[in-house]
């Protein structure tokens, strides 16, 4: 290919196993390409040498060293224009570090936006991220969540420990709602709590095992201290509402923007108190929200296409 050929060159080293290939790169080369760009893209592992192609753009994730490595070998070669998509601002010193080479950053909400921009002398723009494909049938068959009144925590077992910890055993017992009804799914090997259910993450698996959960249970209180702990973007607040589960949801500023668009307010919680009474009212309600028309909405809002649009707007 010769470089008018290439609008867009995805340099990755990981499969989709990765949370940032489902909501980043993947959904923007899928948009992209509906849009009738160009785009090609190459996965690099540790010791590749480097293919010779000449892109304008050239996109690359914060966290993956191998294709970061590649993204600068190509910028000395072509001087094509390198563009970094950002995620946890635990890898700003990272991102400075970057900024040596890179022209582009892509932050996932505003917030991350603003802080990332006071400390490097690139330009960052913000573009939302996109539907985790966890939350959608890989086969086509869909399965409706069914309404068994059973919540689900999902994530990894450190975010737990630094967004949850001190308030769940606490809220467990004084809401009194039966064990049995809550189920951690996470990493293999870990234990969040010695009476709760446990089962293994998979991505391959969170669409049918997710089926028998009529709720999620969300927290991301800022308990490490840390400024994206606070910020955290909602992509697991989507993947909830997308799956059809109807989320009990911290307030965390990004969780509470896309909860008060749809009306959904009464179900977040500001603290442990809070987040009693929402179990408690479990026990005596059923779920009357309807998802369906919420997860259809998100699904337009945040789809390949749409991100793509936003994405070719700010850059």
């Amino acid at each position: 290919m010769n470089q008018s050929s290439i609008d867009f060159l995805f340099l990755r080293s990981y499969g989709n196993e990765n949370a940032l290939a489902r909501v980043q790169s993947n959904p923007l080369m899928k948009g992209l390409q509906e849009l009738g760009f160009a785009v090609s893209k190459k996965f690099y592992l540790p010791g590749d040498a480097i293919e010779v192609v000449f892109p304008r753009n050239c996109i690359v994730s914060c966290d993956d060293t191998d294709a970061l490595l590649k993204a600068q070998e190509l910028k000395k070669l072509c001087n094509c224009r390198v563009i970094c998509l950002t995620s946890d601002l635990i890898l700003l010193e990272r991102c400075i570090t970057i900024s040596e080479f890179a022209d582009l950053f892509v932050a996932p909400t505003t917030a991350h936006q603003n802080i990332l921009q006071s400390a490097v002398w690139r330009k960052v723009v913000a573009v939302p991220e996109g539907v985790d494909t966890i939350a959608l049938p890989s086969d086509g068959i869909v399965l409706p969540v069914i309404k068994t009144g059973k919540l689900c925590w999902f994530g990894y077992p450190e975010s737990f420990e630094k967004s949850f910890k001190f308030i769940f055993s606490k809220a467990l017992e004084l809401s009194d709602i039966e064990k049995g009804r809550i189920t951690f799914i996470t990493k293999l090997g870990s234990t969040l709590h010695d009476e709760i259910n446990h089962i293994p993450f998979s991505a391959e698996d969170f669409y049918k095992i997710s089926q028998s959960y009529e709720y999620s249970l969300l927290s991301h209180f800022p308990f490490d201290h840390h400024i994206n702990t606070i910020i955290k973007s909602p992509n697991k607040l989507i993947t909830s509402l997308v799956r059809g589960m109807l989320p009990l949801a911290s307030n965390t500023i990004n969780y509470k923007e896309i909860m008060s668009y749809y009306n959904l307010e009464k179900f977040i919680y500001a603290n442990g108190p809070d987040l009693v009474k929402l179990l408690k009212n479990l026990k005596h309600t059923t779920n009357s929200i309807e998802i369906k028309p919420i997860a259809e909405d998100l699904l337009s809002r945040f789809s390949p296409r749409s991100i793509a649009k936003i994405f070719l707007n700010e850059i």
